[in-house]
């Protein structure tokens, strides 16, 4: 991904001037900023604001981030990316996470960004000052409130100093109630008679006496500004009394000063230089010299600043300059006075260069200045991708809806990228209200010209462009609505419409295109075509050339292939996938992607541990954004997490969690999963009567499948089987093994497995038989990929199921139902159940309760009910097994089987094996 267009001057503290004046009291003021979240500097032009701010900087012991606003910095994304680079700058390495989600095609400033920001500075060990220059040049009022919400929340090693001509929009009465700001005004930043002195003699080398040094500080009541014009007149005049007489001091008299004296003094190329850059916020060389045509432009910029002429450098290498802000606008003034027509020629000459830069804030103000709108469009179509990539698709908003709708209908492309953009900041109908007349008419314009009614030709490739664009965008309108239905009907409609168009145009629509496709695939289930289309269009070269592009597609393969139970070439495209997000830096949510997919490897693979860390990981990126897909993936990760520990108080706080982004988001589709985790707590639990509700009342036993309800589908599997309706059970499962072998869809063939083990181990038959016949082809399908927990959550009749047909296995090779490598696996994860047991604080869930949930519920209803453990030892004795048996199968000790046994027969009031299986079927416990 594009790095954000950052330039290192305004986040560098401006080096100290040659002329300085110390001030001890104000640096003293400054000096207890540590003692409230805020301090502001509020003065007009010219009173030295920056110049304090800089040596107080300079000499602080703790963290300074500095930042210098501009104009351009008022769009929200671009100012809080400028503040994070500010602190970075400074040392605090902060706000990876919030520039991924200032970046994100839907940024959420406060409830997100800013709260991650915010939690990473209150970790700083160092006290930090973050210094906002020219604050008064911000005019966006959600940045306003942006930095309100950062002040209402300040960590407390951190403190704000603002610098500004005006007061800022921040609550500052309730500040000042509270004693929360410290305030250095206009006449704190006067010099008295004393200061005075000392700049006018030590600083600008006059001589002069009290008396005249009192009459400069009366006239110019202390503003630097003045006396430093006074001082530069006075450098020139002999008679000083005569100069006294006639200088005030006031604004006006030092705007005509300037002009009728500074500048009369210099060369006419000085002049000129002076008056044509005075067109630029920040000045270099380079750019110096195509605007003005001076080639010693560097030996210029620095006699200027010896001469003192208010070039102000910004870096310590005297590359980069600004004018001081008065002498700037009298520059600017003296400029449309006498030179107006090259007003226009000299910000077309400065957006150009800046184009060149690759600097599309710089430019864009510079060609607006111009009037030249189909100049602005070229420039806005040539950072068009930028932008994007960057994520500020509120400023390409804001600049292409600046220019008339005439140039917006010969420069087409523009008209549907304002309208792609506005999609993705706004994606459902109750979004675009306000903009809805606005777009309607931008869409008319294209069919319009797609029609022909503006008598334009269009070439045949761009009148294919735009049509594929607004088929693009009416499909896009349907993917909101039936997304928002949870319709997959719908979708596969949209898909089958964009199927043909083809992948001829920038990253922005490519990316636009392909995602209805992976939304009803996915949907679908139909992931066999999607690692197809997806694997045949990563190899082509455009792919290798756009590694930004390319991660787009790899998410969408990833997902496809961990769905088709394909786990290692799963992880070997998600390393590669990780890879190019660090080296691209890109944003959240895809950013999020690798941790999400990590975590759904690791728990098939039964790393808990790991799969909790990343899960969590992916829900910190993601939950801001509300991007639901990872973060409701991610969640049940740590739902399954939970339930394999043991941990049930976790696993429904993870539930809840579920339920109020899904709440938050309103999205139909996510709801079958809740419901899916819902029920194996409640099975967990050994509710039954809740599991059993939710069955009744469900319909999903009489619909048409689908696979975006899979996770309901099985849940419901579940309770059929807790209680005990095994016949029901497996017509259920068989039903759903159809559905996903029709599409060769393994993971779930093998979650489908996994419980048709478990039903026909548990049926009061025992079809021993025919769970090992579907665990044979279970441990085929997984072996080769290395799954281990779909195994351990089928619980004890799945351990049961293992033991049978690993006993038949001891035949000799050329009669064992199981090859060699076949049978190691199935000792590998037969070992997994009993390492399971050695951590007898995280076995009361593991097993998910299906077979024990309706054990649980009436266990409940004995004296004492049975622990986890001594229900695994009654179902042993009710399959006939002597305590030899148990404790070998449990890998217990003799005496502990023992002490198993007796518990349970006490528990149940028995006074043998015998009669304690019948109490227990009385019970339900069997």
């Amino acid at each position: 991904m594009s790095e954000p267009d950052l330039l290192v001057t305004k986040f560098t503290i401006p080096p100290l001037r040659p002329i300085l004046l110390q001030r001890a009291q104000l640096l003293s003021a400054l000096d207890q900023s540590h003692l409230v979240p805020l301090t502001l500097l509020s003065a007009p032009a010219g009173f030295g604001k920056t110049t304090l701010l800089s040596v107080w900087a300079r000499q602080y012991s703790g963290r300074i981030a500095w930042l210098t606003l501009g104009e351009q910095d008022n769009d929200p994304i671009r100012f809080w990316t400028y503040v994070i680079a500010a602190f970075r700058y400074g040392g605090a390495q902060v706000g990876e996470t919030t520039l991924g989600m200032l970046h994100s095609p839907q940024p959420s400033l406060q409830t997100g960004a800013l709260t991650a920001l915010i939690n990473e500075l209150a970790a700083l060990p160092q006290d930090t000052t973050l210094i906002l220059d020219d604050y008064h040049l911000i005019r966006e009022q959600t940045i306003h409130e942006s930095l309100q919400f950062l002040l209402e929340n300040l960590p407390p090693q951190l403190h704000l100093l603002l610098a500004s001509r005006s007061e800022p929009q921040l609550p500052l009465s309730r500040l000042r109630a509270r004693g929360q700001i410290t305030e250095i005004g206009e006449a704190n930043l006067r010099l008295n008679r004393e200061e005075t002195g000392q700049f006018l003699t030590r600083g600008m080398g006059l001589e002069l006496n009290a008396e005249q040094i009192g009459q400069l500080q009366s006239r110019t009541e202390g503003w630097i500004a003045g006396l430093q014009l006074a001082a530069l007149s006075l450098q020139r005049h002999k008679d000083v009394s005569a100069f006294l007489e006639t200088f005030t001091g006031s604004h006006r008299f030092i705007l005509d000063y300037v002009q009728e004296e500074v500048l009369a003094t210099l060369s006419e190329a000085q002049q000129r230089f002076l008056l044509y850059t005075s067109v630029l916020d920040q000045l270099n060389a380079e750019i110096c010299q195509v605007l003005t045509g001076e080639k010693a432009s560097q030996r210029m910029l620095e006699s200027l600043e010896r001469a003192n002429l208010f070039l102000i450098p910004l870096d310590e290498e005297r590359r980069w300059y600004r004018y001081q802000t008065l002498f700037r606008e009298v520059l600017q003034a003296r400029l449309q006075m006498t030179e107006p027509e090259q007003i226009g020629r000299l910000h077309h000459a400065a957006a150009l260069w800046y184009q060149h830069q690759q600097w599309p804030h710089e430019a864009i103000p510079h060609a607006l200045v111009t009037q030249d709108f189909s100049f602005v469009a070229d420039l806005l179509e040539d950072c068009v991708e930028r932008l994007y990539l960057q994520g500020e698709l509120k400023t390409l908003l804001t600049w292409i809806k600046l220019l008339p709708r005439g140039i917006l209908r010969v420069h087409p492309r523009l008209t549907t990228t304002y309208m792609l953009a506005f999609n993705m900041l706004f994606p459902f109908s109750h979004q675009q209200q306000a903009e809805k007349v606005y777009l309607q008419q931008l869409q008319g314009d294209i069919e319009q010209l797609l029609q022909n009614k503006d008598h334009v030709v269009l070439p045949s490739s761009e009148r294919d462009l735009l049509h594929n664009r607004l088929l693009i965008l009416k499909a896009w309108n349907l993917v909101a609505g039936a997304l928002s239905d949870g319709d997959a009907a719908q979708l596969n409609d949209v898909a089958a419409q964009l199927q043909r168009l083809p992948l001829d145009d920038n990253i922005v629509w490519q990316q636009y295109k392909l995602a209805p496709f992976a939304i009803a695939w996915r949907m679908a289930g139909d992931f066999p075509r999607m690692v197809d289309t997806i694997q045949g269009i990563i190899r082509t070269p455009q792919l290798a050339q756009n590694r930004y592009l390319k991660i787009q597609y790899l998410w969408g393969l990833i997902a496809a292939l961990i769905a088709l139970g394909r786990l290692q070439l799963a992880n070997e495209y998600c390393q590669e996938l990780q890879q190019l997000v660090t080296s691209l830096r890109v944003p959240a949510p895809l950013a999020a992607y690798p941790d999400f997919f990590q975590a759904l490897l690791a728990y098939d693979w039964n790393q808990l541990e790991i799969a909790k860390s990343a899960a969590r990981c992916a829900i910190d990126k993601t939950a801001p954004l509300q991007y639901m897909d990872i973060l409701m993936g991610s969640y049940m990760v740590l739902v399954h997490c939970h339930l394999a520990q043991g941990d049930l108080a976790e696993t429904e706080q993870a539930i809840r969690e579920m339920e109020r982004h899904n709440r938050s988001a309103g999205i139909p589709l996510m709801r079958p999963w809740i419901e899916s985790a819902w029920i194996q707590l409640w099975l967990a639990q050994g509710n039954l009567i809740q599991a059993t509700s939710w069955a009744e009342s469900t319909s999903y036993h009489q619909e048409t499948l689908s696979y975006s309800r899979e996770n309901a589908y099985l849940a419901l599997a579940r309770v059929y089987l807790a209680q005990k309706r095994y016949s029901e059970a497996l017509q259920w499962l068989n039903k759903l093994l159809a559905r996903a072998e029709r599409v060769e869809r393994t993971g779930s063939i093998i979650s489908i497995l996994a419980l048709q083990v478990a039903a026909f181990q548990l049926q009061s038959s025992g079809d021993a038989c025919a769970a090992c016949g579907v665990l044979q082809r279970l441990l085929t399908l997984t072996e080769p990929e290395g799954y281990i927990r779909v195994f351990l959550d089928a619980g004890t009749p799945m351990r049961q199921a293992l033991q049978t047909l690993l006993a038949t296995s001891d035949k000799p090779a050329e009669s064992s139902p199981l090859s060699p490598t076949l049978t190691a696996y199935a000792q590998h994860v037969l070992a997994a159940f009993s390492n399971e047991e050695q951590q007898p604080q995280e076995a009361s869930a593991a097993e998910l309760s299906i077979s024990r949930s309706a054990a649980q519920t009436a266990t409940q209803q004995l004296p004492e009910p049975l622990t986890p453990r001594e229900l695994e030892v009654l179902h042993l004795l009710a399959g006939g097994a002597s305590n030899q048996e148990i404790a070998r199968q449990l890998i217990i000790s003799l005496a502990t089987a023992k002490k198993h046994v007796a518990s349970i027969l006490s528990k149940l009031g028995a006074e043998n094996r015998t009669q304690a299986i019948a109490h227990a079927r009385t019970y339900t416990l069997l």
